[in-house]
């Protein structure tokens, strides 16, 4: 596989108004609408405490502002021009915008300050642990490397797994036969994948061709339709690469698993394994074991460490 050569994409600013599309039921701008094209470069947070308090060196400008409980009380209780004084030396900032959580109504002077700057202020009913910990999440999402990858990706026994191999090989007829059996389909031929960290990555499918499978023979097959809701899911951690190639007489496979591998996609190292494919091998069976017996690994239970370590005190008590 060629994964050096993937395409890596990363996006550099977002406008508050796509925040704004994400939660329509969690965000409400509640003045300063004009400035919902104002772009967001960071995926970090910052609550402006002391930057209301008069305390503006290190101020972090450059993050959306999130203002709860603690700020909203404390414009309402210093004195109307104190708090004009502070608040023009914050808006001097180029400021993304402000989320304000629980609902509150921050004073009509900070609002009005919104619609004359073009600073959106946007109100949420969420919590402010809530609200800090969905938008971060969220932003980090937007703002993560991401790639695309010609290959099929599945959920098996609850483990992401991405299907590779060269075109014809039966990428598509082996993911389908998975469905059958009860899996469920992340995406078929373009797989958009994503790095939220350092060990995480996610897949989902491109939203052109969400759910759909071609089938050499048949075309293209909507899964969700045939199958029902349940043999799909939008998105999933990727836990295990399996490669598919043509069985090559007199080639060295692993026929062990003592030797671990992997390949490293968006600078996450994902468990890789090569599946030789001929006539008359049950490949979905296989990657249902690949799949059932990596979930064995993640608890620490390694089939072929444990019958290996069986075989050596067999032949120690042989020799003893």
């Amino acid at each position: 596989m060629k994964l050096d050569e993937l395409v890596i994409n990363r996006r550099k600013s977002m406008a508050v108004a796509r925040m704004l599309e994400h939660f329509p039921n969690d965000l409400e701008v509640i003045a300063g609408y004009q400035g919902i094209g104002r772009q967001v470069y960071i995926s970090d947070l910052n609550r402006p405490g002391l930057a209301l308090s008069g305390y503006l060196d290190y101020f972090a400008s450059d993050r959306v502002q999130v203002l709860g409980n603690t700020e909203i009380h404390y414009m309402e209780r210093i004195a109307p021009s104190l708090l004009q004084y502070r608040l023009e030396n914050m808006f001097s900032f180029e400021i993304p915008g402000f989320i304000i959580s629980r609902s509150h109504k921050p004073t009509n002077l900070f609002l009005d300050m919104c619609n004359e700057r073009g600073i959106p202020a946007i109100s949420s009913p969420l919590s402010t642990d809530e609200l800090i910990s969905r938008i971060i999440i969220h932003l980090a999402e937007e703002f993560a490397p991401e790639t695309e990858l010609h290959a099929t990706a599945v959920d098996c026994y609850g483990v992401g797994v991405i299907i590779a191999g060269s075109p014809g090989i039966g990428k598509s007829e082996i993911a389908l036969e998975l469905v059958e059996r009860g899996h469920l389909l992340i995406a078929d031929d373009l797989i958009s994948l994503k790095r939220l960290s350092d060990d995480t990555l996610l897949a989902k499918s491109n939203p052109h061709i969400e759910h759909c499978m071609e089938i050499r023979g048949v075309g293209i097959v909507d899964i969700k339709s045939v199958f029902g809701v349940g043999r799909v899911t939008k998105q999933k951690d990727i836990s295990l690469l399996v490669e598919l190639e043509e069985w090559e007489e007199g080639k060295d496979y692993d026929r062990t698993g003592l030797a671990e591998d992997y390949q490293n996609i968006l600078g996450v190292d994902v468990p890789y394994i090569r599946i030789p494919v001929r006539p008359g091998r049950n490949i979905a069976i296989i990657l249902e074991v690949a799949a059932l017996n990596h979930r064995l690994k993640e608890p620490g239970i390694n089939s072929a460490e444990v019958l290996n370590q069986r075989i050596l005190a067999s032949m120690q008590r042989g020799l003893n």
